[in-house]
């Protein structure tokens, strides 16, 4: 017979793991800026190489082929980039498992919830009164909010 005991344990499990599920969830979004720097390359060109990764970084300022690949495997531990192993060629290909979008989304949520409490009119007023938003572009926005 089946006691409420259990059936509580069972379902405490259930909660902890949907927890550490959701945390993997958002962990794949918490992007440092030198990570990020290798998931823009990910996202103009993939799948690519380590190598390939690489040469495209140097092309902007020397780097370090054993932190970028610290910082890669950090994504996809995070599971941010997946990474295959083509056997024949004895090597892995990484490519995003995140859409540029997806983060762009999230990490504007965050930003918002941050610095503004979730507020989109605060940050807007902050920007009208920072004068950090021209007529123009306001205009736009007055326009969009119209539609």
């Amino acid at each position: 017979m089946l006691k409420w005991e259990d059936v509580s344990k069972l379902n405490l499990e259930r909660v902890d793991e949907l927890i550490k599920e959701e945390k993997m969830k958002n962990k794949k979004y918490e992007i440092t800026d030198a990570e990020l720097e290798i998931m823009n390359i990910l996202w103009e060109e993939n799948p690519l190489t380590l190598n390939e990764i690489v040469e495209r970084l140097s092309k902007k300022e020397v780097k370090n082929k054993s932190t970028i690949k610290t910082l890669l495997y950090r994504l996809v531990e995070k599971e941010s980039v997946k990474s295959t192993n083509i056997p024949n060629k004895k090597v892995n290909v990484f490519e995003p498992d995140i859409s540029q979008k997806q983060y762009q989304r999230r990490a504007n949520e965050n930003f918002l919830q941050k610095l503004y409490h979730g507020s989109t009119n605060k940050l807007l007023l902050n920007f009208v009164e920072e004068k950090k938003i021209s007529k123009k572009d306001l205009q736009e926005l007055l326009d969009l909010i119209e539609d």
